[in-house]
């Protein structure tokens, strides 16, 4: 068996190379029958993109798996519960990921469990392998002993100030020499490949071609007349609002007084701006307007689910409640249990359906990772958390999603003499 890897720095094609190398590695090892090769990432998003790759390699229509480290180790862990507890592994809740990724880890480093899994799939991708917690990196060990792995990372990316040193990196270094990638493909704009490398190297970012730090925005209407001009000044294309930050409301209110009216002289707006939720956000949402006792008969479950505003969510839970009544001849429910399974559904949906299409999007430097657009507008609040390190490591992410073009609108001038942008 083997390892393969391959790193660089954002925009230097990694998933590309990943591909290539999954190509090669299919021409040397063909799949036999009812084999199929097991593509991990960590984020839904992620691996929705990932998905779609890896349509473009040829021959693998049909023969692939692809899903988050963590709905695989949910997998293994219920393959495998009767050893599990033969292992005296604690039960773990589906909830419970880091736990449960521990315990697939545990399992897959049993020979009998790695090599039923390497039979089903010989060949394991993972891509964006540095947000591997040591718990996840446990399940990919015990696999590459068994498989072909290949692995596409850069440790500069990881957003996770816990995963310092980065132990999928310091995994690798003990493995394999990885295939390092220097040539920046995502953009060709001087500015914005100046910016991202001086932030990468500890250095302050300047203003040029493509990249600009605009005057600070200190109050909403200055910043929002900032965003809607550099909406208004696009040329074509989408666009993504990127915060490192939610605390304080200050992008918030930005991005919701530019879709209020007009901005400034030049009145540029009103634009409509998405803001892209979590499993989280949907979650609580739904559980906001559920009215449900601690404890309430299946009739009284199925009247506050049907109460619910229409979501797909709600729909399968009710569906579930259905099944528990006549298939085991439930006749409670503990709200506990209907949160949970609501939780549930809406992680499936948003683990298998694509987000709806934007031409303005509002998100996370955590939910803008793996991903690019033609421009980037960076609004950076005061109260951006985590070290000198974590913050470049932030502002790096943010400014390299564009591909032709990076406003950083930040809300104080003091902000300018510190790091990352001194």
């Amino acid at each position: 068996m083997s390892v393969r890897a391959v790193e660089g720095a954002a925009g230097c094609g990694k998933t590309h190379r990943l591909m290539a190398m999954l190509a090669e590695t299919l021409a040397a090892h063909p799949l036999t029958a009812g084999q199929r090769v097991l593509a991990l990432t960590f984020m839904h998003g992620a691996r929705r993109r990932l998905s779609e790759r890896l349509k473009g390699v040829a021959g693998l229509a049909g023969r692939v798996q692809c899903c988050t480290v963590d709905a695989f180790a949910w997998r293994i862990y219920r393959r495998w519960r009767g050893l599990a507890a033969a292992l005296e592994i604690p039960v773990t809740p589906e909830g419970e990921f880091d736990a449960v990724c521990d315990a697939a880890g545990r399992l897959l480093e049993q020979a009998e469990v790695r090599s039923w899994t390497a039979m089903s799939f010989p060949i394991v991708l993972v891509d964006e392998g540095q947000d591997l917690r040591p718990q996840r990196l446990r399940m990919l060990v015990a696999l590459s002993q068994a498989t072909h792995a290949l692995i596409a990372a850069d440790e500069f990316q990881c957003l996770d100030q816990a995963l310092r040193p980065n132990p999928l990196v310091t995994w690798l270094q003990n493995q394999v020499e990885p295939e390092t990638l220097v040539q920046v493909r995502r953009t060709n704009t001087a500015g914005l490949l100046s910016a991202a490398a001086a932030i990468r190297g500890g250095q302050a970012p300047a203003n040029g071609q493509g990249f600009r730090i605009l005057p600070p925005g200190a109050s909403v209407p200055l910043a929002a007349t900032l965003l809607a001009n550099a909406i208004a000044w696009r040329q074509g294309g989408d666009v993504a609002i990127i915060t490192p930050a939610l605390q304080g409301g200050f992008a918030q209110s930005v991005i919701a007084r530019v879709a209020q009216g007009p901005c400034g002289q030049q009145e540029n707006g009103p634009y409509s701006v998405h803001w892209e939720g979590t499993d989280r956000d949907e979650t609580q949402l739904i559980l906001g307007a559920l009215q449900l006792p601690g404890v309430c008969t299946a009739a009284e479950a199925c009247a506050a689910l049907r109460a619910l505003p229409p979501s797909g969510p709600a729909r399968a839970t009710i569906s579930w409640v259905n099944n528990q009544i006549h298939a085991v001849g439930r006749a409670a429910f503990t709200r506990d249990e209907i949160e949970g399974v609501i939780a549930r559904n809406v992680a499936l949906r948003r683990q298998h359906g694509g987000g709806g299409s934007h031409l303005f999007n509002a998100m996370t430097v955590q939910q803008a990772k793996n991903r690019e657009f033609e421009g980037v507008v960076v609004i950076w609040p005061y109260q951006v958390g985590g070290d000198v390190e974590h913050k470049r490591r932030l502002l790096y992410n943010a400014v390299t999603r564009a591909k032709r073009w990076c406003n950083v609108i930040v809300q104080g001038q003091n902000i300018l003499g510190a790091a990352p942008f001194a």
